[in-house]
């Protein structure tokens, strides 16, 4: 089930993982208290990266959004959240990769995520709080069947039939109103990205 995260994971650096940490901490202080469960976190991270991929053609964050059954996933923020409620350690294939920068951050209590730490705002840029400003709003006016319905769309469908369940990033743009320029200039900077490492 995990294993589509392996090869990506390995790739990921510390500014990576700080810059997860930063969204993740960002959604926590900004959401109302009853957005604080693991649906509405990854949901309004998944937003916030498909706006700004449409908006700006750039991803806010580094990590490979997975099609699970209630809908798209980022998946290291998602296995974040899982190590900071203690329902599962620290894989073996994050060795190196010091996710715990993350998940010492993220409490859990009562069945809510709780900052622990305040958001290193330098790590954010104008265009990428405006985004999960966006989201965060987005995801308190839908109740979870309408998130649900939102998000299960037909490159979600693609890849939650495909072997390896991962969702194409120019995909999730288009399904988020990203123009043709848009869809070319971020089709350049994901390729610039794969290079890059």
């Amino acid at each position: 089930k995990q294993n589509y995260n392996r090869n990506f994971a390995t790739s990921m650096r510390t500014d990576d993982i700080l810059k997860i940490k930063a969204v993740l901490l960002y959604i926590i202080q900004n959401s109302n208290d009853d957005r604080h469960d693991v649906y509405s976190i990854v949901k309004t991270a998944y937003y916030a990266q498909q706006i700004h991929f449409a908006k700006w053609a750039l991803p806010i964050y580094k990590d490979k959004i997975a099609a699970l059954p209630f809908g798209p996933v980022p998946s290291t923020i998602y296995d974040i959240l899982k190590v900071s409620r203690g329902e599962i350690g620290i894989k073996r294939f994050y060795n190196g990769i010091p996710i715990n920068l993350a998940t010492e951050a993220i409490g859990f209590k009562y069945e809510s995520f709780i900052a622990k730490e305040d958001v290193d705002m330098n790590v954010l840029s104008v265009s990428e709080i405006e985004c999960l400003n966006e989201a965060i709003a987005k995801v308190a006016s839908m109740n979870f069947a309408e998130i649900k319905n939102d998000t299960h769309g037909q490159e979600w469908q693609r890849a939650f039939n495909d072997s390896c369940h991962i969702m194409n990033n120019i995909a999730i743009a288009k399904e988020g109103g990203a123009d043709d320029s848009i869809i070319d200039y971020l089709m350049d900077t994901l390729a610039l990205e794969e290079v890059l490492g």
